[in-house]
C-alpha cells in the first residue's frame, strides 16, 4: 500500500505513485486513507493516493518536511489539499462566557452576545495564512484543489463522547473544571461557523487560482449536520464511508464533472 516515503520516513504515500489524484492535508484527509486501507479494490479509491503519516498513531500531517514531500511526489498530478476544518471545534466547541451567537444565527435567545460574521471571519483568517507559501511550493502540480472538512456532528453525540476526548478534556482541565461541566456550543452556531470556514477556504482558493471543493452534499442532513452513518466515535471526524464519498466527490470536481 505504501509506495513512497519521505526522507525521514515520517510521511508516506498510500497508493500508487502513478495515481491520477493525490490527496494531502490535515486530519480529515484520514477518512479517505481509512477507506483506502479497508477497500483496496474499490474502483473509486484506485484513482487516488493519499499523503499521510507513516505511523497512523502519531497524528495528522503538517510540518515542512511533509509539504516538501507532497510537492515532490505530486509533480504533474492533480492535488487536492484537505485544509484544517477543525478550527471551530478547537476554539468554540464549548460555549463561551458570556455566551455568544452570530448575528445571522437563528437563535431565539435574547441574552447572548451578538458577534458579526465579519468578526468571526477575521478570527479564523490567520488559520489560512500558511496556505499561500504551501501552494507556491506546489508549482509543478497539474492542478490544485482545496477541500472542506465534514459538517459538524450534533450536540447529542458530542455530549455522549466528550469525556473520552483527550484534547477537550485537557482544555477543561486548563480551565480548572471537569469537561462534563462545560456547555457544548449549539448545533446551529457550530454549523454557521463551519459554513464561514468553507467561505474562507473558497476565498483562499480563488486568491491562489485553485478549485474549491465543498463537503459532499449527500453526507449532510437538513440541519447542516453530518449524517449519522458517516460518524466516527469521536466528536469531530468522519469515517471511511464518508471517505469513499469524499474521494468520489474530489474525483468529479477535478475531472470537471461538477
Amino acid at each position: 500500500m505504501v509506495s513512497q516515503e519521505s526522507p525521514s520516513g515520517k510521511w508516506s504515500l498510500y497508493g500508487e505513485i502513478e495515481s491520477e489524484i493525490f490527496i494531502a492535508g490535515h486530519s480529515h484527509a484520514g477518512s479517505v486513507l481509512e477507506a483506502k486501507l479497508g477497500n483496496v479494490e474499490d474502483t473509486i479509491l484506485e484513482r487516488v493516493a493519499i499523503c499521510y503519516s507513516s505511523d497512523l498513531n502519531s497524528g495528522p500531517p503538517g510540518d515542512d518536511e511533509y509539504w516538501n514531500f507532497v510537492a515532490e511526489i505530486s509533480k504533474g498530478r492533480d492535488l487536492a489539499i484537505v485544509w484544517n476544518g477543525n478550527q471551530h471545534n478547537a476554539n468554540f466547541l464549548f460555549q463561551t462566557s458570556p455566551p455568544f451567537t452570530l448575528v445571522s444565527d437563528k437563535s431565539d435567545a435574547t441574552d447572548e452576545l451578538l458577534i458579526s460574521r465579519t468578526m468571526m471571519k477575521s478570527f479564523f483568517e490567520p488559520s489560512f495564512q500558511e496556505l499561500s507559501s504551501i501552494i507556491k511550493s506546489m508549482a509543478d502540480v497539474r492542478s490544485i484543489s482545496l477541500v472542506s472538512g465534514p459538517a459538524p456532528k450534533p450536540f447529542s453525540h458530542i455530549t455522549n463522547r466528550i469525556s473520552s476526548e483527550e484534547f477537550f478534556v485537557n482544555i477543561a482541565r486548563s480551565l480548572g473544571v471537569d469537561v462534563g461541566d462545560l456547555t457544548i456550543t449549539s448545533d446551529s452556531l457550530r454549523v454557521e461557523m463551519w459554513t464561514i470556514l468553507g467561505e474562507l477556504l473558497e476565498r483562499a482558493a480563488i486568491d491562489i487560482g485553485a478549485k474549491y471543493i465543498p463537503a459532499p452534499p449527500e453526507t449532510i442532513d437538513s440541519n447542516g449536520l453530518l449524517i449519522e452513518k458517516y460518524w466516527t466515535p469521536d466528536v469531530t471526524h468522519a469515517n471511511s464511508d464518508y471517505g469513499i464519498h469524499l474521494a468520489d466527490h474530489i474525483s468529479k470536481y477535478v475531472s470537471g464533472g461538477v
